[in-house]
């Protein structure tokens, strides 16, 4: 409807000003990766929202949402065959990767440099 229309110009316009500088190959993997990820809200539907926004044609979106929802798939089925241990075991790998990169990375140089700044009494 026009309503509908005219609500939402602005924020889709902004949307797709901001969606721009992704193109081609890159714009139809990121939507890949975002339905093929099995958490809430990521699934065909959001994905097919979020090709709306990005202005992709219909094949390019629709071959980019099937090839999402099977890797969801793939990952789910995965998870229920290995039963509740497996799927325990492969939540703990992944903690224990994202932990491990956190421990390898040490703090950041910029949490450093600004805990020093605020120490620092202002000099006039």
């Amino acid at each position: 409807s026009t309503f509908v229309k005219k609500l939402l110009k602005k924020p889709l316009s902004k949307a797709r000003a901001k969606a721009g500088a992704v193109s081609g190959n890159a714009r139809w993997t990121a939507l890949a990766a975002f339905v093929g990820v099995p958490f809430p809200g990521t699934g065909a539907w959001t994905g097919a929202m979020v090709a709306f926004v990005l202005g992709m044609p219909f094949s390019e979106a629709m071959s980019s949402i099937f090839a999402g929802v099977i890797v969801a798939g793939l990952i789910m089925s995965s998870l229920a065959a290995a039963g509740a241990k497996g799927a325990a075991a492969v939540v703990a790998a992944i903690a224990a990767a994202f932990l491990w990169k956190a421990a390898v990375a040490g703090p950041s140089e910029d949490a450093g440099a600004s805990d020093a700044d605020a120490a620092e009494p202002a000099a006039e």
